[in-house]
């Protein structure tokens, strides 16, 4: 379709055409308002914008010759294609119009075409357009799926009746009937053009309404598939021809009106076209709708659960559907025919798939036991069960689930125990619902919504994805690949896996909820006392692993050796560690970085040490002289040789002055090159590097100085990369015992979306020192960055609640400051302010986790440098924090 405008027009009355066209949208919002379906609305618009469609094509000729008009008349034909054609369009849709050319000598249609689509522009349509012949459409429709799909419910609308009816005819003989097979294709390949790269799911947490799995454009890939196999676009059709049973026309149908009628509020609500169902658009309609929050979840999970099973429902009905009506050609039937064998006497291993004739089909879904069997074959052959198969299964599998028999559980422990196919299976096994009734409490995990700011699907996809990228694990050659080989018992992992959420959407905490529900799991499983405890352990203890390593300083030997004492054994650590990857790189993309992976594997070295009977303090030994390995290698001496007694002291001077967490998280050849600096680095100089880094698409600032060069170095820095609209990811805070500044900040520039250039990391680098030399006040630098503020002002997606909460027993030498709050720009340098400001000094930041939930750390002292103990100055300081938290969330600024 064309979507250039034309320059707008002089004439007619464009405001008038205007008024005409917002008049019919404002009757379409006081129906929907006044509680008219979605669909019946959908189809108002319709009617009213074709009867001001055809006025227009007629005004468009009013000022010809009479015999001019006639010829504009019967030389063509004004045609609603795609979406306009189907008769149910949104208020700010693009109006989809063919112009059918006779294809006579004489420009008069044509002309008339280029006026329409002027005067349509005029009117304030979003217009796509085309002017072809009925020759020109056949051959396009060949060729390309978007065209040949926007034909399926072409209809007339002016001009010669006849045209539309004779292009019709052909298409529906020459483009579909005559080539079936590549025609129902093609309707696939248009529908997955919306996906992208990407791939689907109905569960996606900011879906599309129209786009996404599930959404209304499903419903038009069964329309096109319905005109293709019964000559009809109506689902009454595939009724009638035995193509889907009653109850999944009538899913189809409830499904079809309530996402028409969220996509018309979405219309409405934006006064444009909007079919994205954003955070902020969830909480209007849960609250428009009044859907009531329990103790246990919130009115906009609710409100979102109910769309997910709508949408889920269109995903499944679709999915299966074009399944059963890929048939293989015969051809292929006879070549996969050579290529097929049996197995058990009942089961044929196809190239592609896993069959059963018909008569042998009740021997497959007559027994639980059968059907697990069933699916450990497809484990074993790395295939996957039929659509035919599986919809026999689905309709067999009983309501309420019996005991397991030891014979069942075993063969479903086989199930888990096999990584290749474990992903496609256990999904298989859900979406068939044979998995709710191995696991019944996975049925409360289907369209469970989180709804935070930093998960990206419901439990259930979650929880599927998270299978999926453990199995992967197997094949993975960093260290969370070789420790996943390393597990025995793969069983144990992948149940933990399935249930690690399952406590989801209840009122206690999931993991406590969890552990509980694992051990009735587990014993319906018939899994041994020990490997109980061991599913029951990982499912309670799946977020303690990540908490220590991105919250807390896991260099402190006490909470090492807490968690190792947890923990227990290298076996069950080494489960941990895979599980907490697999969860943290399914909550959505992008979740999982590098340094994310660094730390945990850091963590999991360290505990390992501990849990395989080793003292912790060789590791410490083992590293330091790995360091002054490096530092001997790496750095020439100002002063004599590196073999001199005086450098070695200064070395080992220097590397005690430095924390724990320093030299556990920061690479030998980097404290080589720290040292480096330092002993070069003059009274008042402050050093600032800028390394952009292609892997992680981030810079590191590093910054060392003297710590008497300035005050409040934190908040300073802080305050100067926030303004140049830079996003603070991470920050290592580091004060030697002799008084240096080594400070690391990652953050990523979204001003760039390739390579960050040399020259804007100079610009940031000058911006550090300016604030620390000249102490240029931060508020004068936000005004400077005019573009800062546009990215500040969106507030919160979320209701979750402010919180700052002080640990004062993780570490016996720092006070540590959780600061729970939604994320934005601007955050870090309000808090580092608001603790300058209560001469407070932050030894050690965590900053932007975003580990199912969004918080901040703080490792802190008092001037001195020591623990904060008294407790009207912790409530002060906890208060304060609080209190400019709110400031900063209400007025969306930090100045």
């Amino acid at each position: 379709m064309n979507l250039v405008r034309p320059t707008p027009s002089s004439s007619p009355d464009i405001p008038q055409l205007r008024a005409r066209v917002n008049g019919i949208r404002e009757q379409a919002r006081q129906r929907f308002q006044s509680g008219s379906g979605g669909v019946p609305v959908a189809c108002f618009l319709s009617e009213s914008f074709d009867e001001l469609l055809c006025e227009l094509m007629e005004l468009a000729i009013a000022d010809w010759p009479a015999d001019q008009r006639d010829l504009a008349r019967t030389s063509g034909s004004l045609v609603a294609v795609g979406g306009t054609g189907r008769g149910e369009v949104a208020p700010y849709s693009d109006i989809d119009l063919l112009f059918l050319d006779r294809g006579t000598p004489g420009s008069e249609f044509r002309d008339a075409a280029t006026k329409m689509t002027q005067l349509c522009w005029d009117a304030g349509f979003e217009l796509g357009h085309s002017v072809r012949t009925t020759r020109e459409c056949l051959s396009l429709a060949k060729q390309e799926g978007q065209i040949a799909t926007s034909l399926v419910e072409a209809r007339w609308l002016w001009g010669d009746q006849g045209l539309v009816t004779r292009m019709k005819s052909a298409y529906q003989s020459q483009v579909v009937r005559a080539r079936l097979r590549a025609f129902i294709k093609c309707c696939i390949a248009a529908r997955s053009e919306d996906w992208g790269d990407v791939r689907p799911t109905a569960l996606e947490l900011t879906p599309d309404v129209k786009k996404s799995l599930g959404g209304l454009r499903d419903l038009h890939l069964i329309r096109w598939m319905t005109y293709a196999l019964c000559g009809q676009p109506d689902l009454e059709s595939l009724r009638l021809h035995g193509l889907l049973p009653a109850d999944d026309i009538r899913r189809l149908r409830t499904a079809r009106e309530y996402l028409t009628r969220i996509r018309l509020n979405l219309h409405f609500a934006a006064g444009r076209a909007q079919d994205v169902l954003t955070r902020e658009d969830q909480l209007r309609l849960a609250v428009e709708g009044e859907y009531i929050g329990t103790a246990a979840q919130r009115p906009v999970e609710l409100f979102m659960q109910e769309y997910f099973r709508h949408s889920s429902a269109i995903a499944e009905i679709t999915r299966r559907f074009i399944s059963l009506e890929r048939r293989p050609t015969l051809l292929k039937r006879v070549i996969d025919g050579f290529a097929t064998h049996r197995s058990d006497g009942v089961l044929l291993i196809r190239p592609q798939e896993i069959d059963v004739r018909d008569r042998h089909l009740p021997r497959i879904t007559g027994s639980i036991a059968a059907m697990l069997k069933l699916f450990k074959s497809a484990s074993l052959y790395g295939l996957l069960p039929s659509p035919r198969v599986i919809e026999a299964i689905k309709h067999a599998v009983p309501k309420v689930a019996a005991p397991l028999s030891e014979h069942e559980a075993r063969i479903f422990r086989d199930i888990l125990s096999s990584p290749p196919m474990l992903g496609p299976v256990l999904r298989q096994m859900f979406d068939c619902r044979l998995l709710d009734y191995v696991i019944p409490e996975i049925t409360h995990t289907r369209c469970l919504l989180q709804f935070n700011q930093y998960h990206s699907y419901t439990v259930d996809e979650h929880t599927l994805r998270a299978i999926e990228t453990v199995a992967s694990f197997d094949k993975d050659d960093g260290p969370v690949g070789s420790a996943y080989r390393q597990i025995q018992r793969k069983d144990v992992l992948h149940l933990a896996l399935l249930l690690h959420d399952v406590g989801k959407g209840y009122e206690e905490d999931h993991s406590e909820l969890g552990r509980r529900i694992a051990e009735r799991v587990a014993e319906r499983l018939h899994f041994s006392e020990e490997q109980r405890d061991q599913v029951m352990l990982l499912v309670q203890q799946h977020l303690v692993m990540a908490d220590l390593a991105m919250r807390r300083d896991f260099t402190d030997e006490s909470l090492l050796v807490a968690f190792a004492r947890t923990v227990g054994t290298p076996d069950t650590l080494r489960m941990l560690y895979v599980l907490t990857v697999a969860d943290i790189m399914a909550v959505g993309p992008g979740v999982f970085t590098t340094w994310k992976g660094d730390l945990l594997a850091d963590l999991f070295d360290r505990a390992m040490m501990i849990v395989s009977g080793k003292r912790y303090s060789y590791l410490e030994e083992a590293r330091m002289q790995a360091v002054k390995r490096h530092v001997a290698e790496s750095i020439v001496p100002l002063d004599g040789t590196p073999d001199d007694a005086a450098w070695q002291r200064w070395v080992d001077r220097q590397l005690a002055g430095f924390s724990a967490y320093y030299l556990t998280c920061t690479s030998p050849h980097r404290i080589a090159a720290d040292l480096d600096i330092i002993q070069h680095l003059k009274p008042q100089e402050i050093r600032v590097e800028g390394l952009f880094d292609r892997l992680t698409r981030s810079v590191d600032y590093r910054i060392i100085m003297r710590e008497d060069v300035a005050q409040g170095v934190f908040h300073r820095i802080t305050g100067a990369l926030t303004s140049k609209r830079l996003e603070i990811i991470s920050a290592d805070i580091n004060t030697t015992a002799d008084g240096i500044v080594v400070d690391s900040f990652r953050v990523l520039d979204r001003d760039y979306s390739g390579d960050v250039p040399a020259d804007r990391i100079q610009e940031v680098s000058d911006a550090i020192r300016r604030v620390l030399v000249e102490d240029v006040p931060i508020e004068r630098l936000f005004r400077a960055n005019r573009r800062y503020g546009s990215h500040l002002r969106k507030g919160p997606v979320a209701d979750l609640p402010l919180r700052v909460v002080v640990d004062n027993n993780s570490s016996g030498s720092r006070t540590i400051l959780d600061v729970f709050a939604y994320d934005r720009p601007g955050l870090l340098y309000v808090i580092a302010r608001a603790l300058f400001e209560l001469n407070v000094s932050v030894d050690l930041a965590k900053i932007g986790t975003h580990f199912d939930q969004v918080i901040d750390v703080f490792y802190v002292t008092d001037a001195k440098g020591a623990k904060i103990t008294d407790e009207e100055r912790l409530r002060h300081i906890r208060h304060t924090l609080h209190a400019r938290l709110e400031e900063f969330e209400r007025d969306g600024h930090p100045e």
